[in-house]
């Protein structure tokens, strides 16, 4: 492994390298053009900083990650029916959070799993690694395209040759694809702005698809009749999407016991799941599991070694990851941390990659490089009976920076890297 070794630097493509040059009166643009998107917003304490020189993924770019992403769908789905069979003997009571408890009480699997799962690669040489992936409760889903279209709003001849693909759209093709008229979109009553934007742009794609926000203190007014059908006072509900009900934070505190009642209920009833709950089981951070049913996968995933005996030492070389955390929680780089979490049942060691570089120039002044990731966002559909991918196409890309540390996360500090694709590039 060369870890060790001088991060690249990767540039940015030629035709909007220009924009990581410093003008005023562009970036007062942009910086308008952002909060009109709703990309930026005011109205946080701290905004979310967005980068002006975006990512271009081409044509040819996005046929070869096609190709990835519907292996990695592929294995990720067996892998949660085969773990849903091996977790059932432990799903009977619930302290607290467990992955165990939600295969248990998926007692029955619809005929199709559909939804929008985001794969987090990290750009390596010339080469994509993949940190991790997300499969339920994604955040960022259409507000991060938005800061694309801002830049599309405030440079308008870059529409001649770029585009900005919206996640959000194909997820209402796999609702009406399934005939959901009402769908309901369960959210947690502690969100930010951020968060609120995201599902409000989702709300305006979906239609005429309605959709109802329900917060986690109103969870008590959902209701499944004899024949499973949910309601919500008094309008039935076809569909369900889940921006909450995700994790240990959900089964902890005040809305404990009620958020499992709901969950428990939901996962008995006739409604349709975008992003079913079990599909949590494929958000494992021991990748392995991909190479071990599809080999060819190698040349993305990266190595992964048991954390047991590690010592501080290792983090020179290896990354400290909880398993069975969601999103981006659980991960550790210092060697303190791995001599304080080694020993965890869940505990996994990951390569340490040698990250890129990649330019950027922000709306809060920063210019330079900087580390930045490419989550490639896909919509799929699954039939359960005969474990086949029907589809499993790109709906979109999300990309991060972060200036300090190695985390690139949203939630750690950071921003946002546009991403816009080439027209046509959508296989």
């Amino acid at each position: 492994m060369t870890l060790l070794k001088p991060a690249d630097l990767e540039p940015a493509d030629p035709r909007v390298a220009w924009l990581s040059e410093e003008d005023a009166g562009r970036r007062g643009r942009f910086h308008a053009a952002a909060i009109r998107h709703r990309a930026y917003e005011p109205r946080d304490s701290e905004p979310c900083d967005i980068s002006m020189v975006p990512r271009v993924v081409t044509a040819r770019q996005a046929r070869s990650l096609e190709g990835i992403v519907g292996r990695i769908i592929q294995a990720s789905i067996d892998f949660a029916l085969d773990s849903r069979e091996a977790h059932h003997g432990d799903g009977g009571n619930c302290e607290g959070y467990s992955l165990g408890w939600i295969a248990g009480q998926t007692r029955r699997l619809p005929d199709q799993l559909l939804g929008n799962a985001r794969f987090d690669f990290l750009p390596q040489g010339n080469d994509l690694k993949l940190l991790e992936a997300g499969w339920v409760n994604l955040s960022a889903v259409d507000y991060a395209p938005q800061a694309a279209l801002a830049l599309l709003d405030s440079v308008p001849d870059l529409a001649a040759e770029f585009d900005v693909l919206r996640p959000a759209t194909r997820m209402k093709a796999r609702l009406e694809e399934q005939g959901v008229r009402r769908l309901a979109i369960l959210v947690k009553d502690d969100h930010s702005p951020y968060a609120e934007n995201d599902w409000e742009l989702i709300r305006e794609v979906l239609a005429p698809i309605e959709s109802v926000v329900i917060s986690e203190r109103d969870f008590g007014e959902l209701h499944c009749d004899q024949a499973g059908r949910v309601w919500f006072g008094g309008a039935g509900i076809d569909g369900i999407y889940l921006r909450a009900l995700d994790g240990p934070a959900a089964f902890a505190g005040h809305h404990a016991l009620r958020n499992r009642e709901t969950l428990a209920m939901l996962l008995g009833a006739e409604v349709i799941f975008l992003d079913h709950p079990l599909l949590l089981l494929a958000e494992d951070k021991d990748l392995s599991f991909l190479t071990d049913r599809d080999p060819g996968l190698a040349e993305v995933v990266p190595a992964m070694r048991p954390a047991r005996g590690a010592s501080a030492a290792d983090a020179e070389e290896w990354v400290l990851k909880l398993r069975d955390r969601h999103s981006g929680e659980g991960v550790f780089f210092d060697g303190c941390d791995f001599e304080e979490h080694r020993d965890d049942p869940s505990a996994i060691l990951q390569e340490r990659l040698r990250a890129n570089h990649f330019p950027v120039n922000t709306l809060h002044g920063h210019r330079g490089t900087a580390i930045t990731d490419l989550a490639v966002h896909v919509s799929y559909r699954y039939d359960v009976a005969t474990r086949t991918v029907l589809t499993a196409e790109i709906a979109g890309y999300f990309s991060r920076f972060t200036r300090e540390g190695l985390r690139v996360n949203l939630c750690t500090g950071g921003g946002i890297v546009p991403v816009l694709t080439e027209r046509g590039a959508q296989p």
